[in-house]
């Protein structure tokens, strides 16, 4: 088929299956989820114009990943030239191929604002003054954050860089190096996003009457994500195809009102999985065997912190409970498999205040299918950046005016921490610096 001649509906088609391997190539290039999603778009741009002819989804797949492959190795080479005159100024410095790639790690493993001053100071030669009229700070800002950031290179270094011009060098040789492939995927909300959903708003509800029926509170859409998978994986696939199943099963409500508020007898399927017919349980298992996924199973409430721990096969993730850190556990549900949620609160003393939030922690193993889900309000209004935790995890840190999230994977688990700020006071108040030192209070290390 002439792909000049493709209707919407067929580009979306295509686009739709096609999407998580584009998106994965593109990240495995450019190591960011912004730049990714660029040359992904650039590369079905390019579908939509070719005129190929695909005789299979396998011959459309490899078409897409080659497609993908040059438009990511043409932008990098566009970098790399525009790099060429800086990197020229700092000759006078030689680094090894080695050592090149280690710091290169290091400092795309640096949070964004710290990386950010970094190029900017090093690569293009700003000032203090300059970078902080552009970013639209104050200039002890951007003093501390080159001075956080060089300590932060200097931490994960494994030799001494012995002067500002050697690192300026090295930045310059190795930030945007084409050959090298990283060791981490860190994902973001993109990644985890499964639709829109239409929830009750009550932002304004201090306005509404004292008796006011639900269906006279005004609605709202929202974005949710996946606790339970990362675009591409056989977990978020399963999560995706049971809310599409969901959003068109008893649209009407009359079979959950034929049962109403008694139980339909279905064991696990109703306990865990909320299904309230044998229609939803057919659904779940046919899904569970498509994805070759386990169902949940053993739900238990743990009451103590220990035991949670214990029978999860995980260490002590809450660390530092002492003078200038007080945790305490709210409780837990927990799965036979080692999939579990924990609510909890924890009260440190930060770098400029005594810092308060409430979280909820969740974990599902790799190779189980969770269901649950979780309302984020508009995806567009967080910021989203990596951080290297204290602990050595590389986490995807996700900030806005109303909720945070700190985002994991594992080898055998994905990890969602939902910060909810301050519930007794009902406030949210939670800067970047905050969310990075909550990053660090817990210990990442200990969950396989």
């Amino acid at each position: 088929m002439d792909s000049s001649l493709y209707k919407d509906e067929e580009i979306a088609k295509i686009y739709n299956r096609q999407y998580n391997t584009v998106y994965r190539i593109c990240f495995s290039f450019m190591k960011n989820s912004e730049d990714a999603e660029d040359m992904v778009q650039e590369t079905f741009l390019k579908l939509i114009s070719s005129k190929k002819q695909f005789a299979s989804e396998k011959h459309e797949r490899a078409w897409l990943i080659v497609t993908a492959s040059n438009t990511c190795k043409d932008e990098l080479r566009r970098w790399k030239k525009r790099l060429e005159n800086i990197t020229s100024l700092f000759q006078q410095e030689t680094v090894s191929q080695k050592e090149d790639d280690r710091v290169l790690e290091w400092v795309m493993a640096l949070p964004v604002k710290y990386k950010q001053v970094i190029y900017m100071y090093y690569y293009e030669g700003y000032s203090t003054s300059e970078i902080a009229v552009m970013m639209n700070c104050p200039e002890s800002t951007v003093r501390n954050q080159l001075l956080r950031g060089r300590r932060l290179l200097k931490k994960s270094s494994v030799h001494h860089i012995k002067s500002g011009a050697v690192l300026a060098a090295v930045l310059a040789g190795s930030l945007f190096a084409v050959t090298t492939v990283y060791a981490f995927y860190v994902y973001g909300l993109g990644n985890l996003h499964l639709g829109k959903e239409t929830v009750l708003d009550i932002s304004k509800r201090d306005e509404l009457p004292e008796e006011v029926s639900e269906k006279d509170i005004p609605k709202k859409e929202v974005d949710i994500i996946t606790l339970g998978g990362i675009a591409g994986s056989p977990e978020y696939s399963a999560c995706r195809e049971w809310k599409d199943f969901l959003d068109g099963y008893d649209t009407d409500g009359a079979i959950a009102s034929e049962i109403g508020n008694g139980f339909a007898g279905l064991g696990e399927y109703e306990l865990i999985y909320h299904c309230y017919t044998q229609d939803m349980t057919d659904k779940l298992d046919e899904i569970c065997e498509k994805f070759e996924l386990s169902r949940l199973h053993g739900q238990s409430i743990v009451n103590d912190y220990a035991a949670l721990c214990g029978q999860a096969g995980i260490g002590d993730i809450c660390t530092g409970d002492d003078g200038t850190v007080k945790w305490d556990y709210g409780g837990g549900i927990l799965y036979d498999d080692g999939t579990f949620s924990m609510d909890g609160k924890v009260a440190w003393k930060g770098s400029s205040a005594l810092c308060v939030t409430d979280y909820q922690f969740e974990r599902t193993m790799k190779g189980s299918f969770n269901p649950v889900t979780l309302n984020v309000g508009a995806v567009e209004e967080y910021h989203e950046w990596d951080y290297s935790t204290e602990s050595g995890q590389i986490v995807r840190l996700a900030n806005s005016s109303l909720k945070a999230l700190i985002l994991a994977e594992k080898d055998n688990s994905f990890i969602v921490v939902n910060v909810l700020g301050d519930l007794h006071g009902d406030t949210f108040e939670m800067s970047d610096e905050m969310l990075e030192e909550l990053a660090d209070l817990f210990d990442f290390s200990v969950i396989p």
